[in-house]
C-alpha cells in the first residue's frame, strides 16, 4: 500500500464519495461541490491519529464517526433533498416515532434503498483495518501533505467563516444548532425590558391594538387575492380592512419569522434574538398592557423561544394543551375558534391601552385538522394530490372565517369605546408551497426558496375613530401596493400605534410617509424580486 493510500484509505474514500453522490443523483441544482474538498481536507488530519497510533480501536472509532456522519447526511438528502441543517435538527429533536413514521412515509422514494449499500460499505470498512501496513510514513512526507488541509482550515478560521465555509455541512448544521440552543438559553431568563418609549397621541381616553399571527397561509389561495376558489368571502365582503398585496416573511419558519416580526432584529442587522428589543419591551414601557393569546403549542424546541418571549406579556392565555410536544398538536385538532372567549375577556378589560398577540394554529399542517367538519367545502378531487390542496383551502376558508371574526369583535368594542383608537394587523408568519412549484408540499425547501414559501397575506383593519387621523389613514392607503418584508413590521406596529421609540426608523415602515422599501434579500441570501 502506497503513502496516499495511507493518508486516503480506500474504504473512508468510499464511505464518503457513495454519500455525495447519492446526494449529486437527487438534487444536484443544489448540491455544494466545495463539500467533497472540505470533507478530503479534514481526512488527512483524522487519518493522522490512526497512522502513528498504529490502533485498531482508533481506527474502528474514526470509520464509525465517519459513518454516522455520512447515514445523517444521507438520509437527509432522501427525505428532503438537501444537506442537513440547524433546522432540520430543531425538527428531529420534537419528533416521536409515530411522527416520523408518518412523515417518512409522506417522502417516501425508492433512494432508501441506498441505505443498504452504504451500510455494506461500512462493514467492509471495518474488515479492511488490517491491510494497512506496519512501518510508519516519513515524517517530512506527512508534514508536506498536511499543510493543505491545515492551510484550508487556518484560512478560513482567520477569515471567520470557519464554520460556514471550513467544516462539512453536518457539522455545520450541529455547530449553528448550538449556538441556537445557547441563545435559547439567554431568553430562557429573559423578562421584559424597560425602554424609553411614550404614547404620543391627542386621544387620550384609550388605544388597542391587536396582531393576529396566522400560520402558513399562502395568499395566492385566498380569494381576496384573486384566488379561484371561494376561500375568503368573509374578507371579501368587509369594506373597513386594508389589502397589503405585496408582502413577504423574511424567513419560511415559524420561530425565526416570528422572533423576528416582534422584536428589531433583521436579516439586514443581524442582530442576537436575545439582545434584541421586543415590541412587548416597547409597547409595555408606553404604558400598555400586553396580552398574549395562542393556540399554537407552547411545548417544542422550536417554540420555546417564541414561548419564552410570550412570557414577557402581563398576562399569557394558551389554549392549546392537547399536545405532549409542538409536533404532536399537529396532528391534532385545536380549532382557532378557542381563541375568542379569552380575546373578548381582554376587550373587556378596563386597561384603556392594550397590545394584544393573537396566535393562531392557521394552516399548519396537517391541513386537515385545523377545520371542523362544518368547512370541509371543497371536497371533489380525483388524485391525492387534489385532496391535500382541499385540504389546505378549506383550512384557509376556516382561517377567513376566524380572523373576520376578530375584526368584528374589535368593530363591536369600538363602537362601545368610540372614542378610543382600535387597530388590527393580520398576516401569516410564513407562506406554503401546496403543489404551488416544484411539485412540493410544505415550506422546507433545497436551493432556490420558492416564492410561495414566503408570499403572506398582509390585512389592516382599523376603526372608525382611527380614519379620522386623516394624514395618517391616507398615507396606510397609499401605501398598500408598496413591497414590504416582516422583518421590519417592529417598526410598521410602533409607527401605527404613534409611539414615541428611540428605535423607531420610520424608513421601516410602510405606514410612514417617510417609507423607502429596502431590497428584499432573504433567508436563502437572494434577492426576492430578482427571481
Amino acid at each position: 500500500m502506497n503513502f496516499l493510500q495511507r493518508i486516503f484509505p480506500l474504504p473512508l474514500l468510499l464511505l464518503i464519495f457513495f454519500v455525495q453522490a447519492v446526494a449529486m443523483l437527487i438534487n444536484f441544482d443544489v448540491y455544494d461541490t466545495r463539500e467533497i474538498a472540505i470533507v478530503l481536507c479534514w481526512v488527512p488530519i483524522f487519518t493522522l491519529i490512526h497512522y502513528y497510533s498504529q490502533s485498531k480501536i482508533v481506527y474502528y472509532v474514526l470509520i464509525t464517526l465517519f459513518f454516522i456522519e455520512g447515514l445523517l447526511t444521507l438520509i437527509h438528502w432522501i427525505i428532503l433533498k438537501g444537506p442537513l441543517t440547524a433546522s432540520s435538527l430543531f425538527v428531529l429533536l420534537n419528533t416521536n416515532l409515530d411522527e416520523a413514521t408518518d412523515f417518512v412515509q409522506l417522502k417516501f422514494n425508492y433512494y432508501y434503498l441506498m441505505v443498504l449499500p452504504y451500510f455494506g460499505l461500512f462493514f467492509y470498512a471495518l474488515k479492511k483495518q488490517n491491510t494497512i501496513i506496519e512501518q510508519q510514513p516519513k515524517n517530512y512526507l506527512y508534514a508536506t501533505f498536511l499543510l493543505l488541509p491545515i492551510g484550508f482550515v487556518t484560512e478560513n478560521y482567520v477569515n471567520d467563516r470557519f464554520v460556514r465555509k471550513g467544516v462539512p455541512q453536518t457539522i455545520e448544521a450541529f455547530i449553528s444548532f448550538a449556538e441556537e440552543v445557547k441563545s435559547y438559553n439567554k431568553l430562557k431568563k429573559r423578562t421584559v425590558q424597560q425602554v424609553d418609549a411614550k404614547l404620543n397621541i391627542n386621544h387620550t381616553k384609550g388605544n388597542t391594538f391587536v396582531l393576529i399571527l396566522g400560520e402558513s397561509a399562502n395568499r395566492n389561495h385566498l380569494s381576496v387575492y384573486g384566488y379561484s376558489k371561494e376561500t375568503s368571502p368573509k374578507l371579501k365582503k368587509r369594506s373597513d380592512i386594508i389589502i397589503y398585496d405585496d408582502v413577504v416573511s423574511a424567513y419560511s419558519v415559524t420561530f425565526k419569522s416570528v422572533l423576528s416580526m416582534l422584536t428589531n432584529s433583521t436579516i439586514e442587522n443581524n442582530l442576537n434574538i436575545d439582545e434584541a428589543v421586543s415590541l412587548i419591551d416597547v409597547f409595555h414601557s408606553a404604558g400598555f398592557k400586553t396580552y398574549w393569546i395562542s393556540n399554537q403549542s407552547p411545548i417544542g424546541v422550536w417554540d420555546n423561544a417564541i414561548y419564552n418571549l410570550a412570557q414577557t406579556s402581563d398576562q399569557v392565555v394558551f389554549v392549546n394543551k392537547f399536545g405532549n410536544s409542538s409536533f404532536e398538536s399537529t396532528y391534532l385538532a385545536s380549532f382557532d375558534e378557542m381563541i375568542f372567549e379569552p380575546l373578548q375577556t381582554v376587550l373587556q378589560d378596563d386597561k384603556k391601552n392594550r397590545f394584544v398577540v393573537v396566535h393562531l394554529m392557521g394552516s399548519h399542517s396537517s391541513y386537515n385538522k385545523r377545520y371542523p367538519s362544518t368547512f370541509n367545502k371543497f371536497n371533489n378531487h380525483s388524485s391525492d394530490k387534489e385532496q391535500l390542496i382541499n385540504e389546505y383551502d378549506n383550512s384557509i376558508l376556516y382561517n377567513d372565517y376566524i380572523v373576520d371574526s376578530v375584526f368584528t369583535m374589535l368593530n363591536n368594542a369600538a363602537n362601545k369605546n368610540q372614542h378610543q383608537l382600535f387597530s388590527s394587523i393580520y398576516l401569516s408568519d410564513h407562506s406554503e408551497n401546496v403543489y404551488d412549484e416544484n411539485n412540493h408540499v410544505g415550506h422546507d425547501y433545497a436551493g432556490t426558496m420558492p416564492k410561495s414559501n414566503v408570499e403572506i397575506p398582509f390585512v389592516l383593519w382599523v376603526s372608525e375613530e382611527f380614519k379620522q387621523q386623516e394624514l395618517v389613514y391616507q398615507t396606510i392607503v397609499k401605501n398598500k401596493n408598496q413591497p414590504f418584508v416582516t422583518d421590519d413590521l417592529f417598526h410598521a406596529i410602533i409607527d401605527l400605534n404613534q409611539i414615541d421609540y428611540i428605535g423607531l426608523n420610520q424608513k421601516c415602515s410602510v405606514f410612514n410617509t417617510n417609507y423607502i422599501p429596502r431590497k428584499r434579500v432573504l433567508e436563502d441570501g437572494r434577492d426576492y424580486d430578482l427571481n
